[in-house]
């Protein structure tokens, strides 16, 4: 379960890598991650409007079963605690959804 506290850690992780790292240089990509095949090249404007975008996002939280593959409730909660409150069985889990700041926009 993510909260917004990992989300500024996150934030701040991709401004270091934004300044201090090459974010083009794939062979770092890989050594970091974790992950031999990562081959994206990041450039310093796309790491910017991911930060951005991870800030301005609202989370909100569901209860889903052990597996992760079905909902156990339709509510979306505001907060991780509501959530786990509203687990029917110790077998669910919380889970994390991150979306786009709300606008009016049609």
């Amino acid at each position: 379960m993510l909260t917004r506290q990992e989300i500024l850690l996150i934030s701040a992780a991709l401004q270091f890598w934004a300044e201090e790292m090459n974010p083009e240089d794939t062979h770092l990509l890989k050594i970091y991650s974790g992950h031999e095949t990562a081959d994206q090249i990041w450039k310093s404007d796309d790491i910017q409007r991911l930060r951005t975008q991870l800030s301005s996002a609202s989370l909100k939280y569901a209860v889903a079963n052990a597996r992760g593959t079905e909902l156990l409730t339709t509510e979306l909660f505001s907060t991780p605690e509501a959530a786990e409150q509203a687990r029917p069985s110790k077998t669910g889990q919380v889970g994390t959804l991150v979306l786009p700041e709300f606008t009016n926009k049609v």
